[in-house]
């Protein structure tokens, strides 16, 4: 009988996990954004980009597995430290490392173009052309003079960058031209 019991939980288990995927893959699909990882060496070039003092509001908007967040606030213990993830199965591998990391951010599972964020200060972004479009109208909406968002990899439409730099990557120089060194990286100033 007890047999029977753990081998029915398991099986919601594995229903519940499947589930949770299929919502995720539907959500990215929706969302236009799937979940790819920046890499460590990319989160550390983006938080020096940000010239962090450590009492600013940082936002990630698709925070991912909330790696920079966790990153900046190792950096800087005192900023405020808030994500935005959709994907369930990715929000929940953000709140995951997030309890693991033992650090106060906050991970909201919500679409990142419905918050207000005019308090930030900074924000770090790894989203795909498609979707950078919409984001800008809103950042012109509610960001303030001086607010810093830094790209992973893609440029706003009709928005010049104070700053683009490719942060080198070791294995990158496999994938590229001996020339172009690393993903690009764009600072913004609102």
């Amino acid at each position: 009988m007890q047999d029977m019991i753990l081998a029915e939980i398991a099986l919601y288990a594995v229903l519940a996990f499947a589930i949770v995927i299929l919502m995720t893959m539907l959500a990215s699909l929706w969302l236009l954004v799937p979940y790819v990882p920046t890499p460590r060496k990319v989160v550390q070039f983006m938080i020096d980009k940000a010239n962090l003092k450590g009492d600013e509001t940082v936002y990630d908007l698709g925070c991912g597995d909330a790696r920079i967040l966790i990153a900046a606030k190792k950096k800087y213990p005192d900023i405020t430290a808030i994500g935005y993830e959709l994907p369930i199965g990715v929000w929940m591998i953000a709140k995951f490392m997030v309890w693991k990391s033992g650090l106060p951010i906050t991970i909201h599972l919500q679409n990142y173009l419905k918050p207000n964020l005019s308090d930030a200060d900074v924000i770090f972004l790894y989203l795909v052309p498609e979707v950078m479009h919409k984001l800008r109208k809103k950042l012109n909406e509610e960001l303030g003079k001086g607010t810093k968002v830094i790209s992973h990899g893609f440029a706003f439409p009709d928005k010049e960058p104070i700053e683009v730099e490719r942060c080198p990557l070791p294995s990158w120089h496999i994938m590229r031209p001996p020339k172009k060194k690393g993903p690009r990286v764009y600072v913004y100033e609102w």
